[in-house]
């Protein structure tokens, strides 16, 4: 029966009627019907061809009705992240259903945003629909979606492909540019028209080409092609099918790459193939809106990489279990920070520029750690490195026992009493006051410190105590209350104390407490000093003859005078000019390049004729050489950036005239090329969809390392000059790669290029049970045993229980005898495949039909085993293997039959 009626309001409320309750009916009925959540409608910038990128991502965890499963949601978060971080996905524009969403993936809150996406968006707006959770197959071949409220018994319950298809996906209203549906599930070969886009990324205009195609009208199905495989340590928690999505998503190289190219790659189709013995599946839906367009995606602007700062850790030393305060600090915002403690990387809490983590730490002795910084594209920026210390204890901890503040009352710049006594004797004690840490005097239990404290306000005091293994102990903390009081000026100087009328002279001061501002009062003229805290200065210049007095007064933060200073500054007549400082400019000495490392050149112009000319650059003073009105200096600038200088002259009388300031602009000089010096893998030969590591050596520190296998690029990882990328090869015969190293400006040095070999098997079969090593030459057993009640097969690398089942069952109890099944760790189970169960049997033997000198045990023969292949009679018949004659035949997934579970096991070399 049809579900879905003539209308679309019709449809969901016939839909709705068998699929909830009636005590829900009217609530779920209004949130289908009359909800006024509205998709984000496309910006106004991408009109025309590019259309706005629209996503629909849904991941089921935690079901009503059905089995938890453990990865779905968090697939389509990770989903989420990549795409609205690295790709043209704005987070505005996709909607993502879980368990943890405020919406959850309901099957009325699945078809209302169907329903939006069918009357809303545009001819040039493309959707993209991601679903991983429970799916299911019934006797007529119909696939279905299982939403999280689905029941177990009742299909009008469920998503039913055909009815999506008719009603939205393949519907003429849908009007949509382009669809893509990327689904961890089965979905119905009868609804899609199965083929290949013949375009790839290795054709030299497939950029111009892809976006050709962009332009028409697409409907692509991309499926796993069976149900949803579990995650696992090896696949970071996500199922096996995102596992391999977001792994492409992450290393794809291309600034513009379609979705049927990026999914099945061939070390997606193989590793898949591999681990889950499952064929994935891609087509086109049968709808005459299907044009031949392809779903295009491009990759955000690049992003800068983002560096760690600083990396510190308190306490820097501890005992066994102790908890560890880790601080980073990062050149620019980061979205996230991790602490690799050991090797094991840990999230830090925090936001911005600024992260944290509390931590225990167990292992013995000097325990490194660095601090690692990402960008929103996830990109790994250049880490900080530390070290603590755990030692076996010793001493007994100095906790702080009590703390005395007095008074706890006053103002700011008063002298505080602080007193601690700890639990055991110390062997130094710091307080803090406001952030800064200050050594106490005492010995044993008993310290003690007087202190001016120059901060005002609430201000909290911490004192913690260290034994003689150096390790911290409880720490106290107490408050003191210091109000404002008033900035009075202390001391007033001149240097020198007589001038000549023009020459400049400095006037410093010094207050009781910090003080917000201090001004001078000079010859009837009010200047503002410079400087902060107690501490402020004044340059100046008197132009005519005589004493001249001063008067200095200073305000508090709150803009409250304090008592005044008064100071004397004689001025007499110079028989000679005074040389004020006109202009100093500062270049590049001949053949400098103004880069870090070259010389510069500073030169001067006086007013008048100079006897002395002094410069003075990083608090050193230098005499500058010439005569007269011109003067030059010539120096080395280490440092790129701004290095600040001051000049100033003296005339025969000594008389100092006015200074001038400048600054000497070094650029960052272009950093050399880094080379590859050595590029190897291991091993180099090696059977078809193996793991080989590659190797790189640079000849000085790199900033990324790219390696070139058939044409794809990818970033490998390490810093320095050591970097690796570990990668399976699915293509035979003898692979070229290549690989460069960027410097520090981005810019890449020479290539390095080398070869491996790949063979199509490792291991040939020999007829009395052996197998002979193609690689090394060497015959081996063919079946490898554990000792721990699984043995592996050289010859196609699954893994079996040494005896198989003992009770014949039915397909889906096999199906899930597999999934729940675990053997000394060993998970990750799954029915053969036909072809699987071919390579294995040896029907030159019988009963049991298989190879010479197996190991295996209570092996059945009167009752067929289960494969996972389908049979061309339908959904409900796979084909079966005898082990009495090795021979093939099909079955009802309703019969019984016996279960022997396989795993993909690569093996150590």
């Amino acid at each position: 029966m049809n579900i879905f009626l003539n209308t679309r309001k019709h449809m969901l409320n016939a839909y709705l009627k068998t699929a909830i309750c009636l005590t829900t009916f009217f609530l779920t009925a209004f949130l289908v019907l009359f909800s006024k959540d509205a998709i984000s409608a496309p910006s106004k910038k991408n009109k025309a061809q590019i259309g706005t990128n629209h996503a629909l991502i849904i991941g089921i965890s935690d079901y009503n009705k059905w089995a938890d499963l453990k990865s779905p949601a968090k697939d389509a978060k990770a989903i989420y992240k990549i795409l609205s971080t690295r790709y043209n996905f704005k987070r505005s524009n996709i909607i993502l259903l879980t368990d943890y969403t405020k919406e959850k993936p309901t099957l009325s809150n699945i078809l209302n945003y169907l329903d939006k996406y069918t009357t809303e968006l545009k001819v040039t707006d493309n959707l993209l629909i991601f679903f991983s959770g429970h799916s299911s197959e019934d006797e007529k071949g119909e696939t279905y979606w299982i939403p999280q409220d689905g029941k177990k018994n009742s299909k009008m319950t469920w998503l039913k492909h055909s009815d999506l298809c008719l009603n939205f996906f393949a519907a003429d209203n849908f009007k949509a540019k382009s669809l893509c549906i990327i689904t961890d599930s089965v979905f119905s070969s009868k609804l899609i028209r199965s083929g290949a886009i013949s375009l790839t990324p290795y054709d030299l205009r497939y950029p111009e080409k892809i976006k050709e195609k962009s332009t028409r009208h697409s409907r692509e199905v991309l499926s796993f092609g069976d149900q949803h495989w579990p995650g696992s340590s090896k696949t970071d928690g996500l199922g096996l099918f995102t596992y391999y999505i977001c792994k492409a998503l992450q290393d794809n190289q291309l600034d513009i790459i379609d979705f049927e190219n990026l999914v099945f790659d061939e070390e997606i189709l193989f590793s898949i193939t591999r681990i889950a013995g499952t064929r994935m599946m891609r087509g086109r839906l049968k709808t005459p809106l299907e044009k031949g367009g392809q779903f295009v995606i491009t990759k955000t602007k690049r992003v800068p990489k983002i560096n760690v700062l600083t990396a510190d850790i308190s306490p820097k030393k501890g005992y066994p279990g102790s908890s560890f305060l880790f601080t980073a600090t990062t050149a620019a915002p980061a979205t996230e920070v991790f602490i690799e403690i050991n090797g094991t990387k840990h999230p830090m809490k925090g936001s911005g520029k600024k992260w944290k983590l509390n931590k225990r730490v167990e292992t013995l002795g000097k325990n490194r750690f660095k601090a690692i910084a990402a960008n929103s594209n996830g990109t790994l920026g250049k880490s900080k490195s530390g070290s603590l210390t755990i030692i076996k204890q010793q001493a007994a901890f100095a906790d702080v026992k009590t703390i005395s503040v007095d008074p706890k009352k006053g103002l700011a710049g008063d002298t505080v009493k602080f007193s601690a006594t700890t639990s055991s004797p110390a062997a130094e004690v710091i307080v803090t006051i406001d952030g800064k840490p200050f050594k106490m005097a005492g010995a044993g239990t008993d310290w003690h410190l007087d202190e001016a404290v120059m901060a005002f306000g609430k201000i909290k005091c911490t004192i913690i105590a260290t034994n003689s293994d150096g390790i911290q102990g409880k720490q106290k903390s107490d408050t003191l209350v210091l109000a404002v009081g008033p900035s009075n000026v202390v001391d007033v100087k001149t240097d020198p104390e007589t001038v000549y009328a023009g020459e400049e002279f400095i006037i410093t001061a010094l207050t009781d407490r910090p003080a917000k501002s201090v001004t001078i009062l000079l010859d009837g003229r009010k200047y503002t000093m410079k400087g902060s805290g107690t501490k402020w200065i004044s340059k100046r210049t008197i132009k005519t003859i005589g004493e001249k007095n001063y008067t200095i007064s200073a305000k508090n933060p709150k803009g409250v005078k304090g008592s005044p200073q008064s100071g004397i500054i004689t001025t007499k007549k110079s028989p000679l000019p005074i040389p004020n400082t006109l202009s100093a400019d500062a270049s590049p000495a001949t053949p400098g390049k103004n880069f870090a490392g070259d010389r510069f050149k500073v030169k001067v112009k006086t007013s008048a004729p100079a006897d002395i000319v002094y410069i003075k650059i990083d608090d050193e003073t230098q005499k500058m050489t010439g005569s007269g009105t011109r003067w030059e200096y010539t120096t080395k600038i280490d440092i790129a950036g701004a290095t600040p200088f001051s000049v100033f002259a003296l005339n025969k009388d000594g008389a100092r005239g006015s200074s001038k300031e400048g600054k000497i602009i070094a650029a960052k000089p272009p950093a050399l090329p880094v080379s590859i010096v050595t590029a190897n893998v291991n091993p180099k030969k090696g059977n078809r969809g193996r793991a080989f590591t590659f190797k790189a050596k640079t000849d000085m520190p790199a900033t990324e390392v790219a390696l070139m296998i058939e044409g794809k690029r990818y970033d490998m990882k390490g810093t320095g000059t050591s970097w690796s990328y570990v990668s399976r090869i699915d293509k035979i015969g003898t692979i070229e790669f290549s690989m460069v190293a960027k410097n520090e400006d981005m810019v890449e040095g020479g290539i390095k290029t080398a070869s491996l070999e790949v063979i199509k098997r490792r291991y040939k079969n020999n007829k009395d049970g052996t197998v002979t090593d193609l690689i090394t030459g060497k015959i081996r057993d063919r079946f490898l045993d554990h000792g721990d009640g699984t043995i592996t097969d050289l010859a196609t690398n699954l893994m079996r229980p040494k005896k198989p089942k003992q009770i014949a069952v039915t397909y889906e109890e096999a199906t899930e005898y597999c999934r729940d099944l675990e053997i000394k760790g060993h998970t990750g189970w799954r029915l053969p495949t036909l072809t699987e169960w071919k390579r294995f049997v040896d029907k030159s033997n019988q009963n049991p039909s298989l190879p010479n000198g197996h190991p295996f045990s209570s092996v059945l023969t009167h009752v067929d085993y289960w494969t996972k292949s389908k049979h061309k009679f339908g959904s409900q018949y796979v084909y079966k293997i005898s082990l009495w004659t090795g021979k093939e035949g099909y079955l009802n997934k309703k019969k019984d039959s016996i279960v022997w579970p396989v795993r993909y096991a690569e093996l150590e070399e």
